[in-house]
């Protein structure tokens, strides 16, 4: 939130908010039980305020020159409840307003614009991949021998990092506990596999192939179009904020996006994004029926703790010892 809620509420009351204010108060609503309780206090305390002074104002003024003026007609004890009912009903009808924002498609379309901006960052990324369903494809199909690539690592339990400038680090473990790592420093693209020599390519997209969605117009390591082929490729919706009611949760409000891919279009069938509202820092997304090859898969990657990884941790010689051959393509 970039106001604050006791002067977003006055400007309410007096009818001054701006477009900006409006969605800030709704996310503050949101974002507690208790916020929906103090607004309803200062709502009922502000309309008790105004009626008192219409009152005031309607009683006859007394006259100097006359002793035994008529007292004012004290106001009937059922104006207050009806005046405390109707604010009551129009707290009630914002706050149902607020829960159902999220699913008109307009808002949650202005709501993704603001998230594809809030990914514009210089700061590293690192997801964990856990794969949680590989269906059985419906036609076994003969594996392709090439002599020139090892076997594929499973894509379950890697981590992938990633900075800005088309540059990842993706490690994958093999079954035999030795890792597979390829990456891309933004001028090279390379793998270290466990064993044979190191490969190096000055084609960017040479070794990115098992990253999950770079083939279908979703590339991790460019989220901020990822986001933006949801805009023309699916139907998205918005779903209430979470933590909101535990006081005791040390996490922020998230809030979950979902993406539903329309006919004609490619990629996963569906996407999840759960997103802290107030930064738009992305925490977990999750690709449900994404093609993988022959398969189609549910991939979740759930960002951890971002922290620096360093000038040349994205260069091929800090994943590899300094005897390893190199081969450049």
């Amino acid at each position: 939130m970039t106001h604050d809620p006791s002067q977003l509420v006055s400007r309410y009351l007096d009818d001054l908010l701006t477009a900006d204010e409006h969605r800030d108060l709704q996310d503050w609503l949101r974002s507690s039980p208790d916020h929906t309780r103090e607004f309803a206090r200062i709502a009922l305390l502000h309309d008790h305020l105004r009626g008192e002074q219409m009152a005031i104002s309607l009683m006859p003024p007394s006259q100097p020159n006359q002793p035994h003026a008529v007292p004012a007609v004290p106001r009937q004890p059922w104006r207050s409840f009806i005046i405390s009912v109707g604010v009551v009903a129009a707290f009630v009808t914002l706050l149902l307003a607020s829960l159902e924002i999220g699913k008109t498609p307009a808002v949650a379309a202005t709501e993704l614009k603001r998230l594809i901006a809030a990914q514009d960052t210089e700061l590293d990324r690192t997801y964990r991949i856990a794969v949680e369903d590989v269906p059985a494809p419906q036609r076994k199909r003969q594996p392709v021998v090439d002599d020139n690539r090892p076997p594929k690592p499973p894509l379950d339990g890697a981590i992938l990092h990633v900075r800005k400038g088309n540059q990842f680090v993706l490690i994958r473990q093999m079954a035999d506990v030795r890792q597979f790592v390829t990456g891309s420093n933004g001028r090279t693209s390379w793998a270290v596999r466990p064993d044979g020599p190191v490969r190096v390519s000055t084609d960017l997209t040479r070794f990115n192939r098992d990253l999950p969605g770079h083939e279908h117009d979703f590339p991790l390591i460019e989220i901020e179009r990822g986001l933006a082929h949801l805009q023309d490729a699916y139907d998205v919706q918005l779903l209430p904020i979470e933590n909101a009611d535990d006081r005791a949760a040390e996490d922020l409000p998230t809030r979950l996006l979902v993406a539903v891919k329309k006919l004609g279009h490619r990629g996963p069938q569906r996407v999840e994004i759960t997103y802290v509202v107030r930064t738009g820092q992305i925490r977990q997304l999750r690709f449900i029926e994404m093609p993988y090859g022959p398969a189609h898969l549910t991939v979740r990657l759930t960002q951890e703790e971002g922290h620096p990884l360093g000038p040349a941790f994205f260069d091929h010689q800090s994943h590899h010892g300094v005897d390893r051959v190199v081969e450049r393509e």
